[in-house]
């Protein structure tokens, strides 16, 4: 289950690579998300591209890589937020135009399926001008979460603060 890079991303690939990183439902089901990473050598990676289910990391982040576990430990952040937004019977041109919105703002697309848009943003965006853009979208159909702003028991994990 890999998100696919949007045609009009413009990450460099080169050295690009994928590991799979296991991710686990709400149900308890486990699977496989192939995030894009580049070797840095020693089982540490650059994440080229934030994942779209695996939370805690975003685009930027230096990981060490497990590939028994498929797990990533977080070595050192790259000032990006990740955003993961899940969408049902949105029309086309809503979405496109959302997209828009997040490129204007100084954010980006990292991947998308069916009903789900991966986005980075640079910490500088700031939380108020993310979640106004999220804002625009018809609530009812819309669920979205931060991917790299919370820990595992919904508190905060503050490492964007004193960031300039």
């Amino acid at each position: 289950m890999a998100v696919v890079p949007a045609s009009e991303d413009t990450t460099d690939r080169r050295g690009f690579s994928g590991i799979p990183l296991k991710v686990e439902s709400q149900q308890g089901a486990t699977a496989d998300e192939v995030v894009a990473v580049a070797s840095l050598g020693d089982d540490r990676y650059r994440v080229l591209l934030s994942p779209g289910f695996f939370r805690g990391i975003a685009a930027g982040d230096v990981i060490v890589y497990d590939p028994i576990e498929k797990t990533a430990e977080l070595v050192e952040r790259g000032g990006n937020i990740a955003v993961q937004v899940f969408f049902a019977g949105l029309p086309g041109d809503v979405v496109e135009s959302f997209k828009e919105k997040v490129k204007g703002a100084g954010g980006r697309i990292d991947g998308e399926l069916h009903s789900l848009v991966v986005l980075t943003f640079p910490v500088e965006v700031g939380f108020t001008v993310i979640e106004s853009l999220v804002a625009t979208l018809p609530e009812d159909k819309v669920e979205w979460e931060y991917g790299n702003v919370f820990d595992e028991h919904g508190d905060p994990l503050s490492w964007w603060e004193g960031a300039s």
